[in-house]
């Protein structure tokens, strides 16, 4: 479920500072159209309440008074068949096909924010070989965090539903592509929504490429980062690889929150031709409503990556990247090589972890990952190659997939903070502007060392005794208590020398092979007791040592403590 709201919709507090290029209410390219045409999709924004006020209701609630919100401002235009292209159960927003005169009233309507023409896009494309390995994803399956337990939802052209390496990981698909003149759609069955097996079929290729960086078994193209996870599907993307409109990913997004509200990653590799300078969520009505809806998954502890574009632009990015809270991400080349011209730029040369002539990048973007060029799960169960910000962006949210797996109880910031404190960086060298170069295994070192807990086990000292048993008690503590999850961690006993003398299992002290020890979520501390035997023989004192190993959900101090027997017989 969507819980509550911490933190969500920052858009509420920042209606009252719109972009101050964009004035008003209406936008004037949405009335100009409207009155060329007769008519004009657009995407209306309503006011809404704080973020504070939000966070207090359940979710039936936020649901329930979107839609009467939704429902009030279209009963107030008075209009018949009002063609309702979409509605959401999270965001206070529809898209619509208006008239001059409804977009007259609306303009006047208190309860409206922003209007504007529903915004149409693409997806930022045209393996995981060297891009994995430049990441630093392909190592994550032999750190033991291949996806396991996790969900995926990549929003996009779709997959290829019998794909091998995609078949065994699909869970769920959706479909929301409209067709650009209101009439029917570009889903699979020729309809503007679809729902259930085949819904996001691709027609394009750019998804299951997608889909397959993150996913991908190995079978007959490279193996994904996380091949473990669970992948959810949303197909918004034409056989063109283009979008109609801004509202189907609105759509895509809110259903993702409602139907699938524990999922862990949320991918868009898809971007509108409209370009921002900046954070962009108070922009338009596309963007207003892009952020919440953003907002709205990162609440539910997901991160969310979304490609920069690919038109080149050294002071702008497309939406949803340009969001505030979502992770957006700019490509570099991944080989060495001489002069290249792709996608309408070119490079004199590449190199790995160059950033490419063709991302777009801004004062705002958060990281670069590699993403040119990159293979992956193709068409008919084949491979393909492609190359953009789409083939970086998945790279981002393979590794958040990762880091969540790996530290259950972090936050998206702090997750998305890991991924941006990469020690390796690359400068544009159009804008001058240094950014961080994804590196997941070291956002992963970063991560635990940030947001975990300590864990520490102390020596300990205990009199041999003439006879019988005495206890050795160690106890194992937590710079802070156990996250949710619990801390995990291994124990066992070893001999070792001391002043010439070995303290020996089964003699002096009971040996203990490799134990597991617990400490559940909450709590700080765990014990745990070796038995020390007493002798009346003369000699000096003894020590064992108890080692420490496979900790999970905690960093280590040390990786042993210290049991020392002290002698009682006139040790020499």
């Amino acid at each position: 479920m969507l819980k509550k709201y911490p933190g969500l919709f920052v858009l509420a507090m920042l209606l009252s500072g719109l972009n101050p290029c964009i004035a008003g209410v209406l936008s004037d390219g949405a009335m100009k159209k409207a009155q060329q045409a007769g008519s004009v999709r657009v995407l209306v924004m309503l006011q809404d309440e704080s973020s504070a006020q939000i966070e207090k209701k359940s979710t039936a609630q936020r649901k329930s008074e979107v839609g009467q919100k939704i429902s009030s401002v279209l009963n107030r235009l008075a209009v018949r068949n009002i063609r309702v292209y979409h509605r959401f159960n999270f965001v206070p927003a529809f898209a619509i096909e208006a008239t001059p005169v409804m977009l007259r009233k609306l303009q006047a309507d208190p309860a409206v924010s922003r209007i504007d023409i529903d915004a149409p896009g693409f997806g930022d494309a045209v393996t995981p070989d060297e891009s994995s390995v430049l990441n630093n994803v392909s190592p994550l399956q032999g750190l033991g965090l291949d996806g396991t337990g996790m969900k995926v939802a990549v929003i996009d052209s779709g997959v290829d539903t019998d794909h091998v390496d995609l078949q065994p990981r699909l869970i769920a698909q959706q479909c929301f592509c409209s067709n650009s003149n209101g009439v029917g759609g570009c889903c699979p069955n020729g309809q503007a929504t679809q729902s259930g097996a085949g819904a996001a079929e691709d027609g394009h290729g750019h998804g299951t490429n997608v889909n397959g960086i993150i996913v991908g078994q190995g079978s007959v193209s490279p193996r994904g980062a996380v091949p473990g996870a669970q992948l959810v599907v949303v197909r918004v993307l034409d056989n063109n690889n283009s979008f109609c409109c801004s509202s189907d990913v609105v759509s895509a997004m809110d259903w993702v929150a409602s139907n699938h509200p524990d999922v862990d990653a949320v991918n868009l590799s898809v971007g509108t031709g409209a370009l921002f300078p900046g954070n962009c969520d108070t922009s338009t009505s596309f963007t207003q409503a892009m952020a919440v809806a953003v907002n709205n998954l990162v609440a539910n502890g997901a991160v969310v990556s979304s490609s920069a574009g690919n038109q080149g632009n050294s002071n702008g990015m497309s939406a949803p990247a340009c969001v505030q809270n979502a992770l957006s991400v700019g490509a570099t080349w991944d080989f060495t090589g001489g002069s290249i011209n792709f996608l309408g730029c070119t490079d004199t040369s590449t190199a790995p972890k160059k950033p490419a002539c063709f991302s777009n990048r801004s004062a705002t973007t958060d990281i670069y990952g590699a993403g040119a060029f990159v293979t992956s799960t193709g068409f008919n169960g084949a491979t393909s190659t492609f190359g953009g910000t789409s083939m970086a962006s998945p790279m981002a949210a393979a590794c958040a997939i990762a880091l969540k797996q790996a530290v259950p109880f972090s936050t998206v910031s702090q997750r998305m903070d890991a991924m941006k404190l990469a020690p390796t960086s690359v400068t544009d060298t159009v804008s001058g502007r240094t950014y961080p170069f994804l590196d997941c295994v070291d956002a992963l070192q970063v991560l635990i060392g940030d947001v975990a807990p300590t864990l520490s086990l102390a020596d300990v000292s205990v009199v041999e005794g003439r006879s019988g048993v005495r206890i050795a008690g160690f106890v194992a503590t937590l710079s802070k208590p156990a996250p949710v999850g619990g801390v995990s961690f291994r124990l066992a006993t070893t001999n070792v020398k001391s002043n010439g003398n070995a303290a020996i299992a089964g003699q002096d002290y009971a040996g203990i092979a490799s134990t597991l020890i617990t400490i559940p979520a909450g709590q700080s501390s765990a014990s745990f007791n070796v038995k020390v035997f007493g002798d009346t023989k003369q000699e000096a004192d003894e020590i064992f040592q108890v080692l420490v190993s496979n900790v999970n959900g905690a960093n280590i101090e040390r990786t042993f403590a210290v049991g020392n027997i002290q002698n009682d017989d006139g040790g020499l």
